[in-house]
């Protein structure tokens, strides 16, 4: 299981990165929030788990046609296991993000990046470290309130050894 003192230091940077997002003057910065479901699958694990997710971002280019932004995020991709065996893992990740704005309020997205994992596997008191730098991406569609508020619903997966897919909800604000 993670120690409540990771969760508390990573929960600590990423509020520190909203904050700091928070206090810039210029238009274009965002953070955002939400709330996932990773299922994981390795050997004979299969299972999924509720788990939180922040996010804080740039966008470089926003039009009326396409938008483009780069987005460094935390994904907790939750603690499951069974039959004795038990994986936990999160991911920091930086990645771009380009939208096209289908209509005044919604939009559809693609994720891509990198993601630095942190994956324990631990089976019959052994534990081994599946983590590492890998790819990650995926897709999105938000509605868009008073150019402020987007309610979101994305779809992402982080292409490690450990096949972990994730379904996610939240908010985003732009400032």
């Amino acid at each position: 299981m993670k120690s409540l003192k990771n969760i508390v230091l990573k929960s600590i940077l990423a509020a520190s990165l909203a904050v700091s997002a928070t206090q810039a003057s210029a238009d274009g910065f965002y953070i955002g929030a939400g709330i996932y479901s990773p299922e994981t699958e390795y050997e004979a694990i299969q299972d999924s788990d509720t788990t939180p997710a922040f996010f804080v971002g740039y966008q470089f280019i926003d039009t009326n046609i396409f938008m483009f932004s780069a987005e460094l995020g935390y994904y907790d991709l939750g603690s499951v296991g069974n039959n004795g065996a038990k994986i936990d893992s999160d991911a920091l990740s930086l990645s771009a993000v380009a939208y096209l704005p289908i209509g005044p309020i919604f939009e559809v997205y693609a994720k891509a990046g990198v993601a630095q994992t942190n994956i324990d596997y631990s089976v019959d008191g052994t534990t081994t470290d599946l983590g590492g730098t890998e790819g990650f991406g995926g897709i999105g569609a938000s509605l868009d309130i008073l150019d402020t508020f987007d309610f979101y619903v994305e779809y992402l997966v982080f292409d490690t050894e450990v096949k972990t897919e994730s379904l996610g909800v939240g908010v985003r604000f732009d400032f």
